[in-house]
């Protein structure tokens, strides 16, 4: 490392004169990692856009020195804070003419924007408009507006943010904004892509991992491989200001969203609820995200300003003392998925975390299709039984319903848990109901698994929304009469795993392929007690819509009461008690190109 970090913990001795037993915890750190687990890190836990997004334009409005951001989609036209907030293209270029060094790094694939355009606006070689320079494309990722149904709940891809539902003023803007960013000095706008050697060279990785029944997949992803991290740093040049976000979101305005997800919010313009998690970061890490922003850049950005010399002799150590003033204690590690410097550790993180769990495993994220996870916890059941471990674990998910082309890689992995019969047409072509008993049997024995997708519900009267309803089901009086309730996703776009109220996960990867082999992403592995129940209290409180205990085995109780208390409901056109409904996908069989 630059600054003389070791990549290992440090050893300690034991003495065995004075004492002859000694305590040990689990490694959860990863010694292959490019950067080094660091001491005196503090975390502040942002959960969804309108909490992350306030708090990133107030510390962006107080920089002093610098702002780098490194990001998959980007939408200068967004409002920070809606409905009147300030746009994010304003404060960068408000910060750029006081003299505040603001540096912008978006990934960019030309015809992956016919599909999802995370730069609406910007066009081919910001030419402006969208993909096509005039004001197509979409910035969904996975689903977005109510535009196009899918899986019986409303679920589709909507229309990029600046071009939706005739928002002429916000296209506009964008196409302004990607044209004259270069006016302003100080201000530095660019993308980034793979090389046509790297896309090769990933394609032909996957297709020696998933082998010749997955070519289609494998050519997809080597194709249309992305730069997946999300991370902004501000001040960097002085400990004493600096701080950082680690970040699901991305820039764009249809990840804003409470924690109600209120059905038919207009401040989300259309757009359904959007469930999502970042966090602020002080302390030694900070030097590591400057780091990977710095490669970052200087690997796609050919002429550039200096970084200069404040920057440049900053250490790890320089960012200790000030974190603790945020209560920074916690010890904590950036992994990556970084093919270019074959940098593969949050794959690692994760397979530690599976290894080490003895109570629970709670991962909510985006999507849930990586099959080898599913396996790693098999074996690790399998080790523990033939140690004599008899002790219940749990497994919960919170994810989305998987669409068509997609569908594949997720029944794999359900599956791999004894859970096929969550996708009833792949079940019965794999005709596998009898590995499912199997399984549970034997090495998915005492192992009780929930697995979840959050739906909203509200009402509507000749199908126009007429009374805004939260989660609970909780409606204000109208003088007109209800015509029936309708059910509409909470798109989950979250990334983190929590284990045994200990160690969590939390960055851009998901729980797929492309993350843990092809994209590029960035994660924090952080084992701390206190931070990680502090997660699941916070959120399990937010998808149950009840107090949540610390009793695990009375929580998986609780969770199967309300998923089964919605079921009836839903049967009956009555509103949800909460957003958490269980995930049973009716999704007809077709190609997984995830």
């Amino acid at each position: 490392m630059a600054d003389g970090s070791e990549k290992n913990l440090q050893k300690v001795a034991v003495s065995l004169k004075d004492k002859r037993d000694a305590n040990a915890t689990m490694g959860w750190f990863v010694k292959t990692a490019t950067f080094p687990p660091r001491q005196g890190i503090a975390v502040k836990p942002l959960i969804n856009g309108q909490r992350t997004f306030a708090k990133i334009q107030e510390t962006i409005a107080k920089a002093k020195h610098s702002v780098d951001i490194v990001s998959w989609g980007f939408d200068p036209s967004m409002r920070l804070v809606p409905p009147d907030g300030v746009r994010l293209g304003d404060l960068l270029t408000t910060k750029a003419r006081e003299g505040v060094e603001v540096r912008v790094l978006i990934w960019e694939l030309m015809y992956a924007g016919f599909v999802e355009n995370n730069l609406p606006g910007n066009g081919i070689n910001g030419m402006g408009g969208t993909v096509l320079g005039s004001g197509i494309g979409s910035t969904s990722a996975g689903g977005a507006s109510r535009s196009k149904p899918d899986n019986g709940y409303g679920h589709g891809i909507g229309n990029s943010a600046a071009v939706a539902r005739g928002d002429d003023d916000a296209r506009s803007y964008n196409r302004n904004w990607f044209k004259r960013w270069s006016e302003y000095p100080m201000l530095e706008f660019h993308t980034r892509g793979y090389t046509g050697k790297e896309h090769l060279a990933i394609g032909l990785d996957a297709f020696s991992r998933n082998r010749s029944e997955h070519v289609a997949r494998s050519a997809v992803l080597g194709a249309t491989v992305t730069h997946h991290q999300k991370a902004i740093l501000v001040d960097y040049q002085d400990p004493l200001l600096a701080t950082g976000f680690v970040m699901g979101h991305n820039l764009m305005r249809n990840y804003w969203d409470t924690d109600q997800h209120t059905w038919a919010d207009p401040r989300r313009n259309g757009f359904v609820g959007w469930q999502d998690i970042s966090s602020q970061v002080w302390g030694p890490v900070l030097y590591d995200l400057h780091e990977n922003f710095k490669r970052a850049w200087e690997r796609s950005v050919l002429s550039r300003r200096p970084w200069g010399h404040a920057r440049m002799a900053r250490r790890s150590e320089d960012f200790r003392l000030p974190a603790q003033r945020q209560a920074g204690g916690s010890l904590a590690q950036i992994c990556r998925t970084q093919v270019q410097e074959e940098d593969f550790s949050i794959l690692s993180a994760y397979e530690k975390a599976i290894d080490n769990a003895r109570n629970y495993l709670y991962f909510e994220n985006q999507y849930f299709r990586y099959k080898p996870l599913a396996t790693k916890l098999r074996d690790n059941r399998r080790k523990l039984k033939s140690d004599r471990w008899r002790g219940e674990f749990y497994v919960f998910v919170v994810t989305n319903l998987p669409e068509k082309d997609k569908a594949a890689a997720t029944y794999d992995m359900l599956a791999e848990m004894g859970q096929g019969g969550r996708m009833p047409e792949y079940h019965k072509k794999a005709n596998a109901k009898t590995r499912d008993e199997e399984l549970r049997k034997s090495d998915l024995q005492g192992v009780k698994i929930h697995i979840a997708t959050l739906l909203n519900s509200g009402m509507a009267y000749d199908g126009v929304p007429m009374v805004s309803g939260t989660a609970s089901g909780g409606m204000s009086q109208v003088s007109l009469p209800v015509q029936k309730v309708i059910y509409e996703p909470i798109y989950v776009h979250s990334k983190l795993l929590l284990t045994d109220d200990t160690h969590f996960i939390l960055g851009s990867a998901n729980v797929n392929d492309r993350s843990m082999h092809g994209d590029s992403e960035l994660c924090l592995s952080c084992p701390s007690p206190s931070l990680t129940r502090q997660w699941r209290l916070d959120l399990w409180k937010m998808h149950t819509l009840e107090p949540v205990g610390d009793n695990i085995k009375v929580e998986f109780e609780r969770w199967k009461r309300i998923m089964e208390v919605n079921r009836e409901r839903m049967r009956d056109n009555r509103p949800l008690v909460a957003s958490m409904i269980d995930f049973q996908s009716n999704v007809e069989v077709g190609l997984a190109l995830d």
